[in-house]
């Protein structure tokens, strides 16, 4: 392929008997062809009609017009080869269904559950919980579809990374319409392709218009322009991937036009791009007037039908008749009709798993429970007897003084004091080498180390196969850690900050978190985004947010945010590991803090806190930095108060172990949290929340424990602000957790 645009409409398709001769196809496969574009119809027209009827609800994007892009891009690539779908995805599903169905038995399952699906039943391809806009069949290579525009083409650009790296030949094939190729998503993510050179056909359905707007003028007064060039494809010129412009009316054009393509993309692990001229026969959906295009406009797309086409072509090259075309249409028709009957049949998801499989299920030995508390306890000491040798021990420098307070610990404890960077470096150097699926992406994580050195030496020994520095681009990023699990890896995903999060909340929530539920638990997600927050270096609003209160908010997400060297490494192996999507959170303060770390493996359990100091008067409940200070508020209010307080650090937010809390509430009689998050809808009311409505064995709440009313301590409701003072009065400090304390008893 050619790296200037190719115009390919104007050619000579070859004719089918041609084709034939050359062995290029067989006329079973033309026939195929056809039946799989009315398939597609009747259903597109029988869900219409059930839209109508209420028997279907909810928004459905009717493909009819589009079958022949489905249909001969889902006929040109192999069986191994990947498909990502959109919001207008039932042809494309369609498509490779009929392509992995092995007899006529297989494909009429196929279309069963693809009809119960967008009726809501439990027989459909994700148990009615995905629906129309979100249909998927993850284990026939077909990743979803999303309700969001262009939020699909991330998550493509992953899979083609995930096969890239385990080098088995495939391709992914990401289909979009033009309304999705003016999202930051589309231009993240081709620009993301083209960089890392993966094998990825980038097929653009160019239907003419979004929702209403037209891509490129309409003689209809008043309908607006989406772009300021009329063919979507010269964009590739911006990324250096070779593109071409097809008819997409043309199943036999859209074939041999993938074919080469998906070729080209196999053998130079390059991406390149098709726009393919289409159009919709329904509106954008059911409610759609279609003000926005002229009468004469729909006349003459429908004139060059993909029905029509393809019909057309065998019999005019006389290698069918008219009734065996008949036979064709009347085949796919009764698919349909009996695909819809079975919905129809088929019973209702039970009320009573409305929350199944949001989560995969983690699984631990209650030895390792155990025995987690112990070396925690260990660790705990250790770090304590290496504060006291750094103050009591003599040297030259500061270096050497600490060297030997290391040592010292390790001849008595026989631990490692690590910094909390380093022990982040070692959790994932550990894990890389353990499971060779571990990888690494985002920006400047290779030869710069990471904004904050936690992946540094990482790229000389697990080389760029495996770390990949990426663009600014934290959507992109985020998704193709999303697209790059479902396809088997375990990437690390990391972020410089918390707060650029948000800028990839949709591949974050609506894929990454959302994706196993929607499809019906038929997907995991192994993915860990690593990110860091928090103040303490003074660099303002932008760069400084706790915003673990957004997150844990998501369901499907895991939340972890340690507070020492110690928690960091174990819980960050246990992250890669698990099979949900982790968001791992690093206070940028605690990078620099040192504490002990067993030289043997280890993992923390996911879901378990740890009570770092036992207490009886009242339990102050805390996470990340927060517990440093709580532990220092502590050690006040024993020796100059009396008081005796327990500090539990949660470690994870999300799943939270509430049983923990709620059995030091019920010997304290007092609740406290602390968080560096607000507090408005934030996690110190969300654990007070949980332990109100605890229900102990003795039939008790945890309600009815509580000697004193639960006090919240969190940021102020503002802005992180720069200045040392008011960022230090923004949040908890020592002195106010003493101060509540005091108060509160």
């Amino acid at each position: 392929m050619s790296l200037q645009v190719e115009d390919m409409r104007n050619k000579a398709v070859p004719k089918l008997g041609s084709l034939i001769k050359q062995r290029t196809i067989t006329l079973d496969n033309a026939k195929d062809w056809l039946r799989t574009i009315y398939e597609i119809r009747f259903f597109e027209d029988k869900v219409f009609e059930l839209l109508g009827q209420n028997l279907i609800k909810g928004a459905s994007h009717l493909y009819a017009g589009q079958e022949a892009v489905a249909t001969g891009a889902c006929a040109a690539i192999q069986i191994g080869d990947v498909i990502g779908s959109t919001h207008r995805g039932h042809g494309h599903c369609g498509a490779i269904g009929n392509k992995y169905a092995k007899d006529d038995q297989a494909r009429q399952t196929h279309w069963n559950r693809m009809m119960a699906e967008l009726m809501g039943r439990e027989t459909g391809y994700c148990s009615g919980r995905g629906g129309s806009m979100h249909i998927a069949d993850v284990m026939n290579g077909n990743l979803g579809s999303t309700g969001i525009v262009g939020g699909n083409i991330p998550n493509a650009v992953g899979a083609a990374l995930a096969e890239k790296y385990k080098a088995n030949n495939a391709v992914v094939v990401s289909f979009f319409g033009d309304g999705s190729t003016n999202t930051g998503a589309f231009h993240e993510s081709m620009n993301m392709a083209s960089v890392l050179k993966v094998p990825l056909v980038a097929i653009i359905e160019n239907n003419l218009y979004g929702m209403s707007v037209p891509f490129f003028g309409s003689p209809v007064e008043g309908a607006g322009c989406a772009a300021n060039i009329e063919h979507i494809a010269q964009r590739s010129a911006a990324y250096g991937v070779p593109a071409r412009i097809i008819d997409g009316q043309d199943v036999v054009a859209v074939f041999l036009t993938v074919r080469e393509a998906a070729d080209y993309a196999r053998k130079n692990r390059q991406m390149c791009m098709i726009e393919a001229k289409t159009y919709r026969w329904y509106g954008h959906s059911r409610s759609d007037p279609r003000v926005y295009r002229t009468k004469e406009e729909e006349k003459a797309w429908k004139e060059r039908d993909p029905i029509t086409v393809l019909s057309k072509k065998l019999l005019e090259e006389q290698l069918c008749t008219q009734q065996e075309l008949d036979a064709v249409r009347d085949k796919a028709e009764a698919t349909i009709e009996s695909a819809t009957q079975f919905g129809l049949d088929s019973a209702w998801p039970d009320p009573a798993d409305v929350t199944k499989d949001v989560y995969v299920a983690e699984s631990y030995p209650d030895t390792l429970v155990t025995n987690e508390k112990n070396a925690s306890s260990q660790a705990m000491k250790a770090t304590e007897a290496f504060e006291t040798a750094v103050k009591t021990l003599t040297g030259q420098t500061k270096k050497e003084i600490t060297e030997k307070a290391k040592e010292k610990i390790r001849s008595e404890f026989g631990m490692n004091v690590l910094l909390m960077k380093e022990a982040l470096i070692e959790a994932q150097a550990e894990e890389m080498r353990r499971d060779k699926n571990v990888i690494l992406e985002g920006e400047d994580v290779g030869i710069y180390g990471g904004a904050y050195g936690a992946t540094k030496g990482l790229l000389q020994e697990f080389g760029t196969k495996r770390v990949i520095d990426t663009a600014i681009s934290e959507a992109a990023i985020v998704g193709a850690a999303v697209g790059a699990a479902l396809r088997g890896l375990r990437p690390i995903a990391e972020l410089m900050y918390v707060d650029f999060i948000t800028i990839s909340m949709d591949q974050l929530m609506h894929n990454g978190a959302f994706n196993r539920y929607m499809f019906g638990g038929h997907a995991k997600v192994p993915m860990v985004v690593r990110t860091e927050g928090g103040v303490g270096r003074c660099i303002a609003a932008h760069h400084s947010k706790s915003l673990e209160p957004w997150l844990v908010n998501v369901p499907g997400l895991y939340v972890v945010m340690p507070s020492t060297p110690y928690d960091a490494k174990g819980l960050l192996k246990a992250a890669i590991r698990s099979d949900n999507p982790v968001v791992f959170i690093e206070h940028k303060a605690t990078y620099g803090q040192m504490g002990a770390v067993p030289t043997e493996e280890y993992i923390i359990p996911l879901g378990v806190a740890d009570i770092k100091r036992p207490g009886k008067d009242v339990t102050i409940v805390t996470y990340s930095r927060q517990t440093m200070f709580c532990l220092a508020a502590a050690k006040e209010l024993a020796e100059k108060h009396g008081i005796d307080a327990e500090i539990i650090d949660l470690r994870t937010i999300k799943p939270m172990d509430i049983n923990t809390v709620a059995a030091s509430v019920k010997k304290t009689g007092r609740l406290m949290t602390v968080a560096e998050s607000f507090c408005m809808c934030g996690t110190g009311p969300e654990i007070v929340r949980r332990l109100i409505e605890y229900k102990f064995d003795d039939g008790h709440t945890g309600f009815d424990y509580l000697d004193a009313p639960p006090v919240n301590l969190a940021a102020a409701d503002v802005p992180p602000p720069m200045s040392e003072p008011l960022e230090n009065a923004s949040i908890p400090t020592p002195d106010k957790i003493v101060a509540a304390v005091k108060a509160m008893m």
